[in-house]
C-alpha cells in the first residue's frame, strides 16, 4: 500500500507538471542549456537545488529527519502509509547559472528489499527526466554530519559533502522531450552548511548527469 501511494504521489506530481508543460495556452521561456560535451560523446549537465529557498514541500515523517523538520509546506501522511520509512520532497531546480529552470520530486523509501531513491525532474521548456539509485540508508545525512564532527542541529562553518548517489549507482532511467531516449548516469551530492536557528537545513543539492544516445 505504501509503495502504491508513493508511486501515486510521483505519477500525480509528474502528471500535473506534464499538463503544465503541454497545455497549449502556456508558453514557457527557454533558457540556454548549460551542457558540456564529454570525451565519450555524451553530454554533461548539472542541476542545483538551494535549501531552504528551493524547497516546495516535504513529507513530515520520521524518515525525513533534519531534512523535513520545520520544513515549509509539510505533507503529513496517514500512519498506514509510513509503516516503512518514506520521504517525498518537492523542489525548485536551478541551472549552474542560478536560474530556476524547473521543478523536481524526490522519492525515497526503504523496505526489506533495500532503499531506493527516485528523482523526477521537469524542465518545462525541454522535457522530463527520471533518475534512480539504490542504497541510501535512513539517516544518511545526519550520520555524515556526525562523522564530520558537526551537529545537524547547529550552523557549521564551511560545508560537508554527502554523497547520496555515486556514478556507479545512479542511473538515468527515462525521459521525455529533449531527454527522450537518453541513457546515462548521475551523481547526487549534498553540500551541507548546517541548520539555521529556525531548524531549516542550509545546503546545496547537486545533480550531475551524463547522458548519451544509445548506440
Amino acid at each position: 500500500m505504501k509503495t502504491v501511494f508513493g508511486l501515486a504521489v510521483l505519477v500525480g506530481f509528474g502528471g500535473t507538471l506534464a499538463a503544465a508543460q503541454f497545455a497549449p495556452w502556456l508558453a514557457h521561456t527557454r533558457l540556454p542549456s548549460q551542457t558540456t560535451v564529454v570525451a565519450n560523446g555524451g553530454r554533461a549537465e548539472q542541476f542545483l537545488i538551494r535549501l531552504p529557498a528551493d524547497r516546495i514541500a516535504a513529507t513530515d515523517a520520521a524518515a525525513g529527519g533534519v531534512r523535513a523538520v520545520t520544513g515549509s509546506g509539510a505533507m503529513v501522511l496517514p500512519a498506514k502509509f509510513v509503516a516503512e520509512p518514506l520521504l517525498v520532497e518537492h523542489f525548485k531546480v536551478r541551472d549552474t547559472g542560478g536560474n530556476v529552470v524547473g521543478v523536481a520530486a524526490r522519492h525515497w523509501s526503504a523496505s526489506a528489499a533495500g532503499a531506493t531513491t527516485t528523482w523526477s525532474l521537469l524542465i518545462p521548456s525541454r522535457g522530463a527526466m527520471i533518475l534512480s539509485a539504490p542504497g541510501e540508508q535512513r539517516g544518511a545525512l545526519e550520520a555524515a554530519l556526525q562523522a564530520a564532527a558537526r551537529s545537524p542541529n547547529r550552523v557549521s562553518n564551511g560545508g560537508t559533502v554527502v554523497a547520496m548517489a555515486s556514478a556507479d549507482a545512479g542511473t538515468v532511467t527515462a525521459g521525455t522531450g529533449e531527454f527522450a531516449g537518453l541513457s546515462g548516469t548521475y551523481v547526487e551530492n549534498w553540500t551541507v552548511a548546517g541548520v539555521d536557528d529556525e531548524g531549516k537545513l542550509n545546503a546545496t543539492i547537486e545533480l550531475s548527469t551524463i547522458t548519451r544516445q544509445p548506440e
